[in-house]
């Protein structure tokens, strides 16, 4: 009976480190259930990455499989960056294109998130015809 006890103390005690770990996010505002359209490949374990746990890098969102891996990913983004797969690096840069017009973005002030990903606008008036486009219905 002590050792079932002590089992089942033991268990509870693992269930709630596991509900601990799991609600430490990179961003809390991360759209649920919804694949990152990023890097598909969490850059530190090269295991699938949770549309959940992510951080912003260099203007965009960077995809992890768990809290942990980001708070590694803030201490030597580079290294990390230096192992993702060519389509992953090429998914985590802004987009130099305005989204709407296709002209030269000059200032990465002017942004919208879509699906998961931020996209940049030349001005306020592309954000605007892009956001109504894409609002939710």
């Amino acid at each position: 009976m002590r050792r079932l006890t002590l089992v089942l103390t033991m268990v509870t005690i693992l269930a709630g480190v596991a509900i601990s770990a799991a609600s430490v996010r990179g961003d809390d505002k991360a759209p649920a259930g919804k694949p990152p359209v990023t890097n598909t490949v969490c850059p530190l374990m090269g295991d699938a990455v949770s549309p959940k746990v992510r951080v912003e890098h260099d203007g965009q969102w960077v995809y992890f499989c768990c809290a942990g891996c980001v708070e590694m990913f803030k201490a030597d983004p580079a290294a990390a960056i230096v192992k993702m797969s060519d389509a992953d690096r090429e998914a985590i840069k802004k987009n130099t294109k305005c989204a709407v017009s296709g002209e030269e973005i000059t200032s990465f002030d002017v942004r919208s998130e879509h699906e998961g990903r931020f996209v940049y606008f030349c001005c306020a008036s592309c954000k605007a015809k892009f956001d109504a486009k894409n609002a939710p219905k």
